[in-house]
């Protein structure tokens, strides 16, 4: 893969990271590991990741800018944990729709197609549910992550990908960045179920998200040996 190629892909894994609720610095310190750590991605993520963000450690405002400051999974102790959940893990599963829409969605692969359509119907399914949460529990209370529900497909629109990869690269390319972002859902998950949460209602979802997410990571890690395998054999 030329060093063209790498940049782009680079480029575009950061911007899925950052738009799917990820902070900057987390997003740069994993693009080695997400791109197979060879030398042109680290002189990349040390240098021309610098200026493709700007100089500033974010790429056009980036998730602290969205999130109001604030990264997915960091709670602010003066706002209710109930209403910080659902705003950020709203978003954090928009993210993961439209990712696994772009990228998947048309894989070659028929079990990446599978995921990304459970993917969508199980977390567009769960942020209906915690809409209606919002709306009763906190009908007047602002969106403490800066971008409401449904702001994110508005931001990035459908075609932004199309044609920019395909094939092993951008399946790869998505379980990398995937397997993190599921793991940040977990862990946002098991900081509700440790006590934070003050619904039964948000215990429970947080519940069937960590259960949902983690055989997700699993089977992405396979899928992902599957790729490494068959790549090495060519």
């Amino acid at each position: 893969m030329n060093t063209r190629t790498r940049y782009l892909i680079a480029g575009l894994a950061l911007a899925l990271l950052l738009a799917a609720g990820l902070g900057a610095t987390y997003a740069t310190a994993n693009m080695g590991s997400m791109m197979g750590n060879d030398n042109n991605t680290d002189s990349m993520t040390d240098g021309g990741m610098s200026s493709m963000m700007g100089g500033n450690g974010m790429m056009g405002g980036g998730a602290d800018s969205m999130m109001g400051g604030q990264m997915v999974g960091s709670f602010d102790e003066d706002k209710p944990f109930d209403l910080q959940f659902i705003d950020q893990m709203t978003m954090h599963h928009e993210g993961a729709i439209m990712s696994s829409r772009m990228m998947i969605g048309d894989s070659e692969r028929p079990e990446l197609r599978e995921l990304a359509r459970n993917i969508e119907e199980s977390q567009s399914r769960q942020i209906d549910q915690m809409q209606n949460f919002r709306d009763e529990w906190y009908p007047d209370a602002e969106q403490t992550s800066g971008m409401p529900a449904g702001a994110m497909d508005e931001m990035m629109g459908e075609g932004m990908m199309e044609g920019m990869m395909g094939g092993d690269a951008t399946d790869e390319l998505f379980l990398r960045m995937m397997i993190p972002h599921h793991q940040t859902a977990v862990e946002m998950s098991e900081k509700a179920l440790d006590g934070e949460a003050e619904h039964p209602e948000l215990e429970e979802l947080a519940r069937t998200i960590k259960e949902e997410q983690t055989a997700e990571i699993e089977l992405m890690r396979g899928y992902l040996e599957d790729i490494e395998s068959a790549g090495e054999g060519r």
